[in-house]
């Protein structure tokens, strides 16, 4: 893996690696929380406008639509302008529109500030896995994975925070408006820290689409399946567990924390294990792992053992993001911002999409044969995954 000067100009533009990797760093956070909130947040939202699981896949299809639109949108604009200008905007936009939601008086008017969350989220996603990328490349060492554990720390801050503050008797709209303005907050102080030298406006200039180069075609399926579970954990894992496993209303937000917690774990280590072992072997690892935590929630619907399912495809999943995301910025002939951007947005249709999709299937089966789907999706990212990676991008294991 070459950690010297990137493909985007960054050889021409002295970075502070230190400074931006905290300001990234920050922007992680910010991003963990964000998303974690509104998934600790959904049975209170379920409650809130009398939803079913067909509705609350409609609120969650809404953040499918804006996500797309603004991560088609996002990889040209990169190219551009740079993660780092980029970030300033999609930043603050993304603690605001969390507060959309939170105010939302009506269940149209839910569905628009779900749009607009999806819209920044997708924007956000992008450009700080390109920042990331960018000062990873500054410095002499793997360092994605840390910042994908920031991200995980986030969801597990917001579930903590959420669910103490629900048992405390505090409104679902007080807590998320206060969490949306510290975010703000953050996303403030931080982007003047930011990393730039990532822009590359002399081919942002070419005009037509033509599709990703197989590599990253190829990347970005694995990541479709591998963000499809991550999703569905995500957004799921509160209501499932206080649904089918029996926990109570706010012991429920836990079982998102401890996905989250358990993402942070593994990733935490994930810089270290990739480079000792390789991400061929990361991603077969991964895969049974989650196979396996799939296995224990569907099978026994118990909350205790959901959670501790939950803890091993948190485990499983940790990994993937940082090793498909990185190869598939190193994969672009042009510039890491389309890189990331195009696996990212083939990534991130299965992270948004596949919430939706198992909330419509569980109408017809239940959200444990709903679960199935993912189970399926485990087991090919560990047995199908490697072939895949190898041949796509030899220079992730490099």
């Amino acid at each position: 893996m070459n950690h010297g000067a990137a493909c985007t100009g960054l050889a021409d533009t002295p970075i502070d690696q230190p400074r931006a990797r905290w300001a990234a760093s920050v922007l992680f956070l910010v991003d963990g929380i964000g998303f974690g909130t509104w998934a600790a947040m959904i049975p209170s939202v379920k409650q809130k406008f009398v939803l079913n699981e067909s509705g609350i896949s409609i609120v969650l299809l809404a953040i499918v639509v804006g996500a797309l639109f603004s991560m088609s949108l996002i990889g040209r604009a990169l190219s551009r302008h740079g993660s780092r200008t980029m970030l300033t905007w999609m930043a603050p936009g993304y603690a605001v529109s969390l507060a959309l939601l939170a105010v939302a008086p009506s269940f149209g008017w839910l569905l628009a500030a779900a749009a607009v969350f999806g819209a920044f989220k997708g924007s956000l996603d992008v450009s700080v896995n390109a920042q990331a990328i960018t000062v990873e490349n500054a410095g002499d060492k793997p360092i994605m994975a840390t910042f994908q554990a920031l991200w995980s720390i986030g969801g597990l801050v917001a579930a903590l925070l959420v669910g103490l503050a629900l048992k405390q008797g505090i409104a679902p709209m007080v807590i998320t408006l206060a969490i949306a303005a510290a975010l703000l907050v953050a996303s403030f102080a931080s982007s003047g820290a930011l990393a730039g030298g990532d822009a590359a406006p002399v081919k942002a200039k070419k005009r037509g689409f033509s599709l990703p180069n197989g590599r990253i075609m190829r990347i970005g399926a694995l990541a479709f399946l591998a963000l499809f579970a991550e999703g569905v954990m995500m957004d799921w894992s509160a209501v499932y567990t206080r649904t089918v496993s029996g926990a109570e209303a706010w012991l429920a937000p836990l079982a998102y924390g401890m996905f989250s917690g358990s993402m942070a774990a593994g990733r935490l280590v994930g810089d270290r294990v990739t480079a000792r072992f390789g991400g061929l072997t990361v991603l077969r690892v991964s895969g049974m792992l989650t196979f396996i935590g799939l296995l224990l929630i569907i099978s026994v619907h118990q909350w205790p053992v959901t959670f501790l399912g939950l803890g091993f495809a948190g485990l499983g999943l940790a990994n993937l993001v940082p090793v498909l995301f990185g190869a598939g910025g190193r994969a672009h002939e042009e510039s890491v911002g389309q890189g990331v951007a195009a696996v990212s947005m083939i990534g991130y249709f299965g992270f948004l999409a596949g919430p939706p999709a198992i909330g419509g299937l569980s109408h017809w089966i239940g959200l444990p044969g709903a679960f199935g789907v993912v189970v399926v999706f485990a087991l090919l990212l560990a047995v199908w995954g490697p072939g895949v990676l190898g041949k796509a991008s030899v220079k992730s294991d490099a």
